[in-house]
Formats: structure tokens, C-alpha cells, sequence
């Protein structure tokens, strides 16, 4: 059985484009971005690199689905 590593996950809020968003870190390494909608009740969760968001009711359901989808990529 694999020994379970603890991984120190920082979420930072810059502007990007005009935007205020919440970039999610591992150590240096930026995992993902979260960016509000217009309508102030969704969020869009970006995977570093990519252009294509998902959107989510709520910010709790972006920051995990961008932590689920580093886990699942890492090498």
C-alpha cells in the first residue's frame, strides 16, 4: 500500500484580464484558475492550460473538481 502524502494546496486572488480569480497552487505549480459569472451565483473552474471551463453552482464544486482533476493527471 502506497504511504499517503500531504500536499499544501495555496488559493491566491489576482486579476487576470480585468478579472478577479482564484488561482489554486501546488507549491509553484498553478493547477487551475476560478472565475465568477456575470450572475454572481455561478463560477467557471479553468485546468492550467486549458481554455475550456466547466461551470458549477458554487465555488466549493470548482476548487475540488480542479484538485480531482490534478490528482487524476499528476504523474
Amino acid at each position: 500500500m502506497a504511504k499517503e502524502q500531504k500536499i499544501t494546496v495555496n488559493q491566491e486572488e489576482v486579476t487576470r484580464n480585468g478579472h478577479t480569480v482564484s488561482v489554486l497552487t501546488v507549491g509553484k505549480v498553478e493547477i487551475g484558475y476560478i472565475e465568477p459569472e456575470a450572475d454572481g451565483k455561478h463560477f467557471q473552474g479553468f485546468v492550467a492550460g486549458s481554455m475550456q471551463g466547466n461551470r458549477f453552482k458554487n465555488l466549493a464544486d470548482a476548487e475540488n473538481y480542479l484538485l480531482s482533476e490534478y490528482h487524476l493527471h499528476r504523474a
